[in-house]
């Protein structure tokens, strides 16, 4: 019989079960040089083997590991020894948590909501080969202790015992793990990808996160250059069918004026967004002194930041609403938009009607700032009422309708770079964006080409 000692570990909330066998001995009659005797051994249910050449060599390992086991060691998943033989380093779990804290200081709020929710999907596959399942919602722990940096975590509670035993060490990572945990992290319930901006934004954390690993001396090369995981491409070209017309942004604004109370207040923020191009976080960042508004012809609006709502656990001042610079600007830039007049009486109207709060053009009715939470039920009723479930418009954001306000400049004959500049892109953003609007001019602009040649031969 082969002598089994069990030892079920006390010292962590999800057991560790190690299973040391008796010695394995050659057959009998081996010859001497060919002879080995064997120690087996069993962590969770893992298989391990050793071989020495003389029985005091594996009735030594065989003892060092039972003592391991009635100290309450607990065992290492990779190499299948008890942790305190096996070499030290950092794990994900440990650097994933102080990249964030080096990182976080200098983030806005929402690049802290996007890096921590990437870091959430990702954690669970960057596990140790042979590790068991996670107990409970490990991602619900993530997502509200696990990478929460206003305190530590219970490191005594079973969440974390598991990551400390399970998460995989930093230079133990390989290629074929790495693909493993991108393509998890990015999988929808349903089993279908997910959009290709959140693949994008996984990805890019996964690699900074070892990047910076490179660079403080965890890992002599970072193993993501030999990982064969395509990111699908980014598509920036707005399909032109899907933007509304000038004409659908008036009725959505005027539908939304006429509407409930609660709607009403809002109707002055879609025409921001949809007749000047104006970002909505821009737009809801207005205060009343950014405003020119003249009894005639065009004003004008000097954006000088945006509003967002990242959440308290992402803000400095544990404030839901965040102010921030102007978006791929210096801090103090600003940028002028140029009101049309059909807009300024939007917005005058929107005054009246609702005066401003500590200055702030656009409010909520309790007089905080509005999000898109505020504003999208007045948003959905509006869409549903323009373009029904059918309509190739009835998914339309708010954001979307920037589109209308670049297409119908561009249309109209304004000059790219200043398009852009309203807009807040750069030139070359703008003409890979709307390369459809561009398209659908070729036509017109053939016509004023050959127009201006004919005259000069003419002259």
């Amino acid at each position: 019989m082969i002598a089994l000692f069990s030892f079920l570990s006390d010292s962590v909330m999800t057991p560790q079960k190690v299973q040391v066998f008796g010695l394995g001995l050659p057959e009998k009659g081996t010859p001497k040089e060919k002879r080995r005797y064997f120690v087996r051994w069993r962590v969770d249910g893992r298989d391990r083997m050793r071989s020495f050449k003389t029985k005091g060599e594996a009735e030594r390992l065989r003892a060092q590991l039972q003592t391991a086991v009635m100290a309450g060691q607990l065992f290492d998943f990779g190499s299948g020894m008890p942790g305190d033989w096996v070499s030290s380093g950092e794990t994900w779990w440990t650097w994933s948590r102080q990249w964030l804290q080096l990182k976080w200081p200098g983030w806005s709020g929402n690049s802290r909501r996007s890096a921590v929710e990437s870091l959430v999907a990702l954690t669970p596959f960057m596990v140790r080969p042979g590790a068991p399942k996670p107990p409970g919602d490990l991602r619900g722990w993530l997502r509200t202790e696990g990478f929460e940096l206003r305190g530590e975590p219970d490191r005594n509670g079973e969440m974390a015992r598991w990551l400390e035993r399970c998460s995989a060490r930093l230079n133990e990572l390989q290629p074929v793990t790495l693909e493993a945990a991108l393509t998890g992290a990015t999988t929808r319930a349903d089993g279908k990808a997910m959009s290709a901006e959140v693949i994008r934004r996984r990805r890019t954390t996964l690699n900074a996160v070892l990047k910076m690993a490179v660079r403080r001396g965890h890992l002599d090369a970072n193993p993501m250059e030999k990982v064969e995981w395509k990111v699908p491409d980014r598509t920036l070209a707005v399909d032109i069918s899907t933007v509304p017309s000038f004409k659908d942004i008036a009725a959505v604004v005027d539908f939304t004026k006429e509407g409930p109370p609660g709607s009403r207040r809002y109707a002055a923020l879609f025409g921001c967004v949809g007749f000047s191009g104006m970002r909505p976080s821009e737009a809801m960042g207005l205060c009343v002194d950014d405003l020119t508004l003249p009894t005639q012809g065009w004003g004008l609006a000097t954006l000088r930041g945006a509003t967002t709502t990242p959440g308290i656990r992402f803000t400095n001042d544990d404030e839901v609403f965040e102010d921030k610079e102007l978006k791929q600007r210096a801090v103090g830039a600003v940028r002028a938009v140029p009101l049309s007049p059909v807009l300024v009486a939007r917005l005058e109207e929107h005054l009246v009607a609702f005066p401003p709060v500590d200055g702030q053009v656009f409010t909520t009715s309790k007089g905080t700032p509005m999000s898109s939470t505020s504003y999208s039920v007045a948003w959905k009723r509006a869409r549903a009422h323009q373009w029904p479930g059918s309509s190739v418009l009835a998914d339309v954001t708010l954001y979307d309708l920037r589109h209308s306000a670049a297409t119908l400049m561009l249309r109209a004959g304004v000059m790219p770079a200043e398009v852009a500049r309203r807009l807040g892109h750069s030139v070359d953003v703008l003409m890979r964006t709307y390369a459809g609007v561009l398209d659908d001019e070729a036509d017109r602009s053939n016509l004023i080409i050959e127009q201006e040649q004919d005259r000069q031969l003419e002259d």
